[in-house]
């Protein structure tokens, strides 16, 4: 719109107000004023309550273009953005999370024709909904799985392990006593160590994506499903140090996508820096309470302080 022009929820709101105005006017005139020289009667509770109903419609309607203005035009501060499952959170929850309740409208009505979100990404489809306004949710999106897509889930991660198994026994093994090195191994040299196919070798190497590399051995517990024993077969080779993040400049999804750093945690880091500012250190974290001492062991290779 350019600047000088109104729009047209303006025009009519003004419309509105002169018409009120006139007649407000108008009424004053007839009741207050004479007819064949006879003084007409004052105006009565009647029209005085007629009145007041129509301005107050008069406002009601202002106030309601306003809103609409304002909610229109918000900032992403002006919501209070936190996880929600969009398969279950009512049209109310969507609108408070910053979503137009157009947008919110077409969510129930997707859900009500038999659509169901089965992953953060796929609520980037939801029509109308754009690319910013997504990337702002993603976040905070979390799909919880039905009972009928965990057991489904389960049968495909068996179905995979023993597809897996049988090729492992098939395929050349490392003896006994050799080692490799954890950080450094791909897919193919993971699939020498025996009972890791496929699929195990690539969940070593994602996990370790996401982690920032290895300090332990010990770390494997952490990746399920792998056979009893499995750290024999790795070495740390030496000099080796995990990617690190600065967590006084991180943005709030670098740090929730780290496996040792749960939603709450990093709520807890983020409001720290907006409220104090920059984190000094590790007692610093202590002190909001979500940081046992377990777990500021676990971050400690992952994590600096730095400016």
């Amino acid at each position: 719109m350019k600047r000088g022009h109104l729009t047209r929820t303006d025009r009519r709101g003004l419309l509105l107000v002169a018409v009120a105005f006139v007649v407000l006017a108008l009424l004053l005139w007839h009741r207050g004023g004479t007819h064949d020289g006879q003084a007409l009667a004052p105006m009565t509770a009647a029209d005085s309550a007629e009145m007041a109903r129509f301005a107050a419609e008069v406002e009601a309607d202002k106030a309601r273009r306003a809103a609409e203005r304002q909610g229109a035009g918000r900032s992403d501060s002006a919501t209070a953005l936190r996880p929600f499952d969009p398969n279950t959170a009512d049209s109310a929850t969507m609108v408070s999370l910053g979503m137009r309740p157009w947008q919110a409208h077409n969510a129930m009505q997707y859900r009500r024709a038999g659509g169901r979100w089965r992953q953060p990404d796929d609520f980037a489809r939801l029509y109308g909904l754009s690319d910013a306004e997504f990337q702002r949710l993603r976040p905070y999106i979390r799909i919880v799985p039905t009972a009928d897509e965990v057991q489904s889930a389960a049968r495909r991660t068996e179905r995979q392990a023993r597809a897996d198994s049988i090729r492992a026994l098939r395929s050349p093994k490392y003896a006994e006593g050799t080692t490799i090195s954890l950080n450094a191994a791909d897919t193919t040299a993971l699939k020498g160590i025996p009972g890791i196919g496929s699929y195990y070798a690539a969940k070593i190497c994602r996990y370790r994506e996401r982690l920032g590399g290895f300090v332990s051995t010990a770390q494997l517990r952490e990746v399920g499903g792998l056979p009893e024993g499995i750290e024999r077969w790795f070495v740390i080779d030496a000099g080796e140090t995990p990617r690190r993040i600065a967590i006084n400049r991180a943005t709030f999804q670098t740090l929730v996508r780290h496996p040792y750093l749960n939603y709450t945690q990093t709520l807890a880091i983020v409001r720290y820096r907006q409220k104090y500012g920059d984190l000094h250190g590790w007692d610093d974290l202590r002190l909001t309470g979500h940081f046992p001492d377990d777990s500021v062991r676990m971050m400690a290779p992952y994590f600096t302080f730095e400016k």
